[in-house]
């Protein structure tokens, strides 16, 4: 019996230095993902304070005599562009790129009539202000698992403007 445990011994050991790699990279790539789906839903939201801030390029005009509500597009689309940017630049060193260009280069949709948004497909019934956003993030922790560090995100929200 001592001659079998002899032969045995070390096996743990062997165990061990197999598969604390695997444990490690396991561990990196849950925490890579957290990140990830941290960093969007900060974005989403991001995202929607621009819209909602958008929403305020109201045509008072048009109130004022009675006219359904109506939003002045170049006024609502600088607005979104303007907040977008804002917003994301306090995100702080995760963005791979700058927050005006990634504002300059998001996707601004304004609709004055009811209908289906383009962007996200839900029906509008009121003037709404819609933004897709693809955000170039660097997460550290993708690079040790041999993928790379930098990733992009591709967020859509959206708000309308009620009365």
């Amino acid at each position: 019996m001592s001659g079998r445990r002899q032969r045995e011994r070390g096996q743990v050991a062997v165990y061990a230095i197999l598969l604390f790699p695997v444990l490690m990279l396991v561990l990196a790539l849950v925490l890579a993902v957290g990140s990830l789906e941290a960093l969007r839903t900060r974005i989403r939201a991001e995202l929607d304070m621009a819209a909602l801030t958008a929403t305020q390029a109201l045509d008072v005009t048009a109130l004022t005599t009675g006219h359904p509500p109506r939003l002045i597009e170049p006024e609502a689309e600088a607005l979104a562009r303007e907040y977008l940017a804002r917003n994301l630049a306090t995100t702080g060193d995760v963005l791979a790129a700058s927050a005006a260009d990634i504002a300059s280069g998001a996707e601004v949709v304004i609709t004055n009539e009811p209908g289906v948004d383009p962007l996200t497909g839900t029906p509008d019934t009121a003037p709404t202000v819609s933004i897709r956003v693809a955000v170039p993030a660097r997460i550290p922790l993708l690079g040790l698992a041999g993928l790379g560090p930098t990733v992009t995100l591709t967020v859509t929200g959206s708000s309308a403007a009620r009365t």
